[in-house]
């Protein structure tokens, strides 16, 4: 089972493309597949630029293999190296990726974001970033999209594939001794109750991290997030600004010669709290004020 954070459509598309090949776990676990998802830094004069791109995993998976990838692992050492830099100004996450496998992303997550404040981290969206790799850019102190770019798919789903029909067609009887009683659940045929809200559970906490991490990012609500971020869904450029999604648009060269030239990047402010519950009724009865 894969807890994923990636565009379903190219899900869709890598999936079909992984039935017309052969791979072995051996080579999957070679060292120079470890070594694919290193990023790739360059630098243009003071401005280092770290790619985001491929499929994102915490290690080389099938669809690394294939399609190219970064560790989150890897990047987030990348990013502390780079932002460590004293001949480094300013630093572009290079952002082209569909996104990936949940697994490693928070945590990475969060060491972009608390590694913001000592000089520009710019997320520049060239032109995917689709789930895990939107969640990764929104961590930046700006996001910028090229006009062509899509961003977005905030959100996490799991796949469960119920083949016992075709294994019926073909004459394959599937029989399956477990201990304790929900070990291997589904494996047989389809999910049982306790085992599909079990997933939707697992998704849905997966799904609120994510949210809660690309409020922090963006310095919005959880509740913006939920409501205007696309519900799951890309968004074109224009659409991504518009939302709060990207701040604005603009081409990877653009920003790689703003920064060159010493652009000061400003994030926005964060969000006003409100008070809510006893909080709120405690404030409103120390002023005089009893609202029911």
């Amino acid at each position: 089972m894969r807890l994923l954070a990636i565009d379903a459509q190219t899900y869709d598309t890598w999936t079909a493309d992984l039935g017309r090949v052969t791979l072995s776990a051996e080579a999957l676990a070679r060292p120079e597949q470890a070594a694919r998802l290193v990023p790739g830094r360059r630098s243009s004069g003071a401005v280092a630029v770290v790619p985001i791109a491929g499929f994102i995993s915490q290690k080389p998976s099938f669809f690394s293999m294939l399609f190219g990838g970064t560790s989150t692992v890897a990047l987030t050492a990348a990013v502390r190296e780079v932002m460590a830099d004293a001949t480094v100004g300013a630093v572009i996450l290079a952002v082209d990726s569909p996104g990936g496998e949940v697994f490693g992303v928070p945590e990475a997550a969060r060491a972009i974001r608390e590694l913001r404040g000592g000089k520009p981290l710019v997320a520049v969206v060239d032109p995917v970033a689709a789930s895990a790799a939107y969640y990764l850019a929104s961590q930046a102190d700006e996001v910028v999209i090229t006009p062509s770019g899509l961003a977005g798919s905030v959100g996490t789903f799991v796949v469960h594939v119920d083949d016992s029909a075709f294994l019926e067609r073909v004459g394959v009887k599937l029989e399956v001794f477990r201990a304790p009683e929900r070990k291997a659940e589904g494996i047989e045929g389809p999910l049982p109750d306790d085992a599909r809200k079990g997933l939707q559970a697992m998704v849905d906490e997966f799904t609120a991290t994510f949210e809660q991490d690309v409020a922090k990012g963006r310095r919005v609500s959880v509740e913006k997030v939920r409501q205007d971020f696309g519900r799951g869904t890309v968004m074109t450029a224009a659409q991504a600004v518009r939302a709060g999604l990207a701040d604005r648009q603009g081409t990877l060269e653009q920003v790689i010669a703003e920064l060159a030239r010493g652009r000061k990047v400003e994030p926005a402010p964060e969000p006003a709290k409100q008070d809510g519950g006893a909080e709120a009724r405690l404030r409103a009865l120390v002023a005089g004020v009893v609202l029911e």
